[in-house]
């Protein structure tokens, strides 16, 4: 993966969707988001007990934090699930609407679901090596403290992905976990729990993002839509525990 570059021009605004019913998701996938709430809640309570947080613990030990770096220093890559992240921030501009920065999750494709096919568009870039089509799922932003803003997607060139439909993509999902101790094993906990609590948004999420790119290069003939730098932020979604939990005790008769 290469360092992300920052876009040369005020990009296209980034579509909020509105927040996908849960009334017809299967009793499991409710539980389990339920219990994904459970693991989210405490190590939010835990790290805010330990005067601690996500953004705290990445940042630990890292020098100054410095825009469009990528913090810890090398990633955090699991290499038995095939997952990584990094957490980093863009601008003033994003910081004076109350992010402190985001973490991107990735996924490698080709070691858990072998024969994905990546989305051949226009300004796509396909590695010939399995093993680097590293596939971006979402970014979740949140502020100084660590509260979680929005989940958000993004287009090909700000995170030099391999490019996967939307579909491909939530196939995926199933998977994402970082099982690992550092930077910190709560950071892992929320940031594996946060992807399973908010499924349907992820997945609402990414269908969206496939749509806006389907209707820009309508819009925008002949243009490489994966590398347009009109094009940034896609789809957004922000992030409500009150009432994500609501909606699934409510559906759970709890």
């Amino acid at each position: 993966m290469t360092k992300m570059d920052p876009a040369p021009h005020r990009p296209a605004p980034t579509l909020r969707i509105p927040t996908p019913a849960i009334e017809r998701l299967p009793r499991a996938r409710l539980e389990e988001m339920h219990d994904a709430a459970e693991t989210v809640l405490e190590c939010e309570t835990v790290l805010a007990k330990s005067s601690m947080s996500v953004v705290s613990e990445v940042l630990r030990g890292q020098g100054d934090f410095l825009t469009w770096e990528r913090y810890p220093r090398g990633d955090v890559f699991d290499t038995e699930t095939h997952c990584h992240y990094f957490y980093h921030a863009h601008d003033a501009r994003e910081m004076a609407q109350g992010e402190n920065g985001h973490f991107h999750l990735f996924m490698r494709p080709e070691g858990i679901i072998p024969g994905l096919e990546p989305w051949d568009l226009p300004g796509a870039r396909i590695p010939e090596d399995g093993a680097s089509r590293f596939v971006h799922i979402g970014a979740i932003s949140v502020d100084a403290q660590g509260r979680a803003l929005r989940i958000f997607t993004t287009n090909r060139w700000v995170t030099d992905e391999c490019f996967y439909r939307a579909e491909d993509v939530i196939r995926l999902l199933d998977h994402f976990a970082i099982e690992l101790a550092h930077p910190n094993w709560a950071v892992n906990l929320w940031l594996s729990g946060m992807v399973t609590l908010y499924r349907p948004q992820v997945e609402a999420l990414l269908r969206a993002r496939d749509a806006q790119i389907e209707a820009w290069l309508a819009e925008h003939p002949g243009s490489d839509v994966l590398e347009d730098r009109g094009l940034q932020n896609i789809t957004e979604w922000p992030v409500d525990h009150v009432a994500q939990i609501g909606m699934l005790e409510d559906q759970l008769d709890l």
